[in-house]
């Protein structure tokens, strides 16, 4: 049997439209929604359309893995199912992802493929793509896949080329429609709650990766909308939760030497906007200090320091 697990910041009608296409699933223990402090009557109105699913109120907003970790704890399941409140479900999507894990025992984890809502054509932007490495999270840092989005190191990273035909094993499917073995999960103590959004995913699915395979299921299809909680987010809450993400990821993965070399280069693109921001764009300013302070971390071997402002 399976749990369901979804986190939810003031995404109402999706999460109700999320939790509606669940109805029918044959193979659900439970449907947990852990609603992440919001204020537009999400958990309300969840209680009164489906008073048979669990709710998880926080009274305050928490990073998207202690979340995660929250909603999973409510549920005893064998297989965990984390959905983004911005997914929907097609027929056979769930008992897809559940059979590939039962003919393949070693497997730990399967995702999904991520669709295009009225044609159900692949996401490209969401296909299975390598963990983080030093190339990738400095070509992110540099701003480098936004301006040249074809360059050598982004295609190697996005550009896995994969028979849609028949599941296989990957390193990190998109986990906006993830099932976990629960044992394992609970053995890795879940997502890392240092991490708050942006990364904490390729760090769950990188210490899973070391337990057994992980699956991509192209036959499991889920419908993604996009623009839920992180679309309204603004540039200083995105400038700390992606560089906290990447250079957390940094900290927990890649080895010694390669930490010092990405957090040089965070110091290096921070201070002059730290400079050219100070008085118009004090905010912002403050956000890049947040990035330095992380990048110097990394230089001298410290744990990166949780980012303030969220």
């Amino acid at each position: 049997m399976i749990d369901v697990v979804i986190v939810t910041a003031d995404t109402r009608e999706m999460t109700l439209g999320c939790v509606a296409d669940l109805q029918d699933e044959p193979l659900l223990e439970a449907v947990i929604v852990v609603d992440n402090a919001s204020s537009d009557g999400t958990a309300d109105a969840l209680a009164e359309g489906y008073p048979e699913i669990r709710i998880e109120r926080l009274e305050r907003g928490v990073g998207f893995a202690k979340a995660c970790n929250a909603g999973a704890a409510r549920g005893t399941a064998e297989l965990v199912l984390f959905l983004n409140s911005d997914i929907l479900t097609t027929p056979g999507g769930v008992r897809g992802l559940a059979a590939a894990l039962a003919e393949q025992p070693r497997a730990v984890a399967a995702g999904g493929r991520l669709v295009e809502p009225d044609t159900e054509l692949t996401q490209t932007a969401y296909r299975p793509r390598t963990f983080p490495s030093m190339a990738t999270l400095s070509m992110q840092l540099l701003g480098l896949e936004e301006r040249w989005p074809s360059n050598p190191i982004a295609r190697r990273h996005f550009g896995t080329s994969l028979d849609e035909d028949r599941t296989v094993s990957v390193q990190q499917p998109a986990a906006a429609a993830l099932l976990v073995r629960r044992a394992v999960f609970d053995r890795l103590s879940g997502f890392d709650e240092r991490f708050w959004f942006w990364f904490e995913d390729s760090d769950l699915l990188a210490r899973l990766h070391r337990e057994g395979e992980i699956l991509y299921v192209p036959g499991a299809a889920f419908k993604h909308l996009g623009g839920g909680t992180f679309q309204r987010w603004s540039k200083v809450k995105n400038i700390r939760s992606v560089h906290h993400g990447m250079l957390h990821y940094a900290d927990a993965q890649l080895p010694r030497g390669q930490r010092a070399l990405l957090g040089m280069l965070a110091i290096a693109i921070s201070l002059p906007r730290i400079v050219l921001f100070g008085r118009s764009r004090p905010d912002e300013a403050r956000a890049w200090r947040d990035v330095l302070r992380a990048g110097l971390a990394l230089v001298l071997g410290r744990r990166v320091p949780a980012i303030a402002g969220f």
